[in-house]
């Protein structure tokens, strides 16, 4: 292949290579949100700390973020169905659309 042939294949692969998905901020959730076909939606959260907070909080910051995101998504009810315990910091939650 010719060094020109060569450059102009990397040029196109760099270019369409997906990109990787940038977190958005609530408050003090970050979070993404990925949809993952049939009426399931993944979202991966974490969170901070405040000067006066426990685990506790944190965790039940989250939760409630998830479902108020959950019920913004579906345009009806939702069931949390998957995902990992929500950790002191973070935590993955996968809840699908019901109808």
């Amino acid at each position: 292949m010719s060094p020109l042939a060569q450059i102009l294949c990397l040029c196109f692969s760099v270019v369409g290579a997906p990109q990787p998905q940038m977190s958005r901020e609530s408050w003090d959730i970050r979070y993404t949100h990925e949809s993952l076909g049939h009426g399931k939606h993944l979202l991966r959260l974490s969170t901070t700390d405040f000067i006066l907070d426990w685990d506790k909080w944190r965790s039940h910051r989250m939760l409630a973020f998830a479902s108020d995101f959950a019920s913004r998504t579906c345009p009806g009810r939702f069931v949390f169905v998957d995902g990992d315990r929500l950790t002191t910091y973070a935590g993955n939650v996968v809840f699908q659309c019901v109808r």
